[in-house]
């Protein structure tokens, strides 16, 4: 009997060791595994912010631009009323100041639009050239006009094919600029405000 309590005992304290490692192994894996996951975590936490902190600059630049370029266009189609209007005196069809100014803000405009094209989809892209197109069309049409008066007051009688005479082109112009231009910037101010979350 002595063998057989000895070998119990062995068995019932091998059996509670056995416990005692099996209970310590799963709870320092548990510990080191709560610990790996909260490691984890706090990464993902750093790159969360990190993230944040860059789509934040990346969108604050992106206002700014959207901002600068919806000035542009403002102060085009300033410079389109400028240029259409009918109040200009005799001397317009040689004054030439109002034309460059135009052209300069067009161009200034263009050039931001493709140099900033990288922030704005594509769709929105085709709409600044279409709108662009449009602007310059005033400016082709006023040119025209200014072109067609010379004619007109040189004696000659020479007339267009088309029949329009350069107050009619002016005329024209002035219209656009005063409707369809400036409902093409409220057209992209509404893009914008979109862009913007406003």
């Amino acid at each position: 009997m002595d063998i057989l309590e000895k070998i119990l005992t062995l068995s019932i304290g091998g059996t509670t060791i056995g416990f005692i490692i099996v209970y310590l192994g799963k709870f320092f894996l548990e510990k080191s595994s709560e610990v790996i996951i909260e490691n984890h975590k706090n990464q993902l936490e750093i790159l969360k912010t990190e993230h944040q902190i860059k789509f934040s600059k990346l969108h604050e630049e992106r206002a700014e631009i959207i901002k600068i370029i919806y000035h542009d266009f403002f102060e085009l189609e300033n410079k389109l009323e400028y240029l259409t209007t009918l109040f200009q005196g005799p001397e317009w069809i040689n004054e030439k100041s109002r034309d460059e100014d135009a052209i300069k803000k067009y161009r200034e405009t263009f050039e931001r639009i493709e140099k900033n094209r990288i922030y704005f989809s594509e769709n929105l892209c085709l709409q600044f050239i279409s709108a662009l197109e449009e602007y310059y069309k005033i400016i082709e049409l006023m040119l025209n006009a200014k072109n067609k008066a010379k004619y007109e007051s040189d004696g000659s009688g020479f007339r267009f094919p088309e029949n329009e005479g350069s107050i009619d082109l002016w005329k024209n112009a002035e219209n656009k600029v005063k409707k369809d231009i400036k409902n093409l910037r409220l057209e992209l101010a509404e893009e914008f405000r979109k862009l913007i979350g406003v």
